[in-house]
């Protein structure tokens, strides 16, 4: 087993759009309240200022195993950005063991875009997570107790927010995650976010952002008078302009 540090690296163009729209973009792109892992398919529409980029649809589903569930993303750019990217699909298989959130396999792919499409295989009785890209490249990482995949951090965040009795003094919290073949942390910090309007309607709201990287500046606003379902995410790399997602539907077959 190997366990490797790395120093970042830059982000090819066509890889940030899609991270916007899918690992970065849909972070609580859930229903959430007492039970977030309820089934859910959400739909947004994304927009760079007043450019529109296309929609992002994801959805959670139970798997054959109890307390297993399945979580899925697609992108779908429009004609104007399916020239620099195609469609981006995410799955993660995630478990609820003892209350602790436990991935067993996520997969990210890019179409046309073997070297930016891999999988994660999580073996936790070994504590290590393999790192496989569709171009070749295979990494043996160690695990910590924590290490999530890009989509599923985003069910672990909203537990967070969900279980609180009070939201709004939450305070900060730390996420570790596992992203193609290095581990990061994410800082996030819960305020009172206002009121939004969205196409799916208006919606007070706790503000949910990221604070351990001054050069990434990520927000999510979470519906309180809707089950925190997060209304509008905004991200902004540098000075390259504000990408934004916003509600348009959900569908919840429980509720």
């Amino acid at each position: 087993m190997t366990t490797t540090t790395r120093s970042p690296r830059p982000e090819p163009r066509r890889r940030h759009i899609a991270g916007i729209a899918l690992l970065v973009g849909a972070l609580f792109a859930s229903v959430a309240g007492a039970a977030v892992t309820d089934p859910f398919t959400a739909h947004f529409k994304v927009n760079r200022g007043k450019i529109g980029l296309g929609t992002t649809t994801f959805s959670l589903a139970r798997a054959e195993t109890d307390n297993c569930y399945i979580y899925s993303g697609r992108a779908n750019p429009n004609a104007l950005v399916r020239v620099f990217i195609g469609d981006v699909t995410d799955e993660s298989r995630f478990c609820i063991e003892d209350g602790t959130l436990r991935p067993s396999r996520f997969s990210h792919h890019m179409q046309d875009d073997a070297e930016d499409s891999y999988t994660l295989d999580y073996d936790w009785a070994a504590r290590q997570v393999v790192y496989r890209s569709e171009a070749g490249k295979q990494e043996t990482m160690a695990l910590g107790e924590q290490g999530l995949d890009p989509l599923s951090i985003q069910i672990a965040a909203r537990r967070w927010v969900a279980d609180a009795a009070d939201p709004d003094s939450l305070g900060e919290a730390d996420f570790s995650l596992v992203d193609e073949d290095e581990t990061k942390t994410y800082t996030l910090r819960a305020s009172d976010g206002g009121t939004v309007d969205t196409p799916a309607g208006r919606y007070e709201t706790l503000l949910v952002e990221r604070v351990d990287d001054d050069k990434r500046h990520l927000r999510f606003w979470l519906a309180r008078n809707a089950e925190w379902i997060p209304v509008r995410v905004e991200h902004q790399k540098g000075d390259g302009g504000v990408f934004r997602m916003s509600l348009t539907g959900l569908e919840r077959p429980d509720a």
